[in-house]
């Protein structure tokens, strides 16, 4: 798939709450490999690796599903550390405000 291709049916963020909107990223190196990224810089995560977009919403982000896959889904740390420095609330809201 090119990266053209993978970047069908993404809105681009026309405001800047849009713009710093959290979003579930693919690591370029691999398959099921998930980091965090703002919705106004897809292709970098939050830990600097490149990326690719993916329709998976922020909801699931550290889920294993049941399925037999080849492999475990991996989450980085680094990421949901950039993300949220207070911990990510069960209901997947920030919670360094609180």
């Amino acid at each position: 798939m090119s990266l053209f291709e993978s970047m069908k049916g993404v809105q681009l963020p026309t405001t800047e709450a849009e713009r710093n909107e959290l979003t579930v990223t693919e690591s370029t190196h691999g398959i099921w490999d998930y980091h965090l990224s703002r919705r106004a810089n897809l292709m970098r995560a939050l830990c600097g690796a490149p990326t690719l977009p993916t329709a998976i919403p922020l909801s699931a982000w550290g889920d294993q599903p049941d399925e037999n896959l080849p492999r475990r889904p991996t989450y980085c740390e680094a990421c949901a550390r950039v993300a949220w420095p207070q911990g990510k609330a069960d209901d997947g809201n920030d919670t360094a405000g609180t």
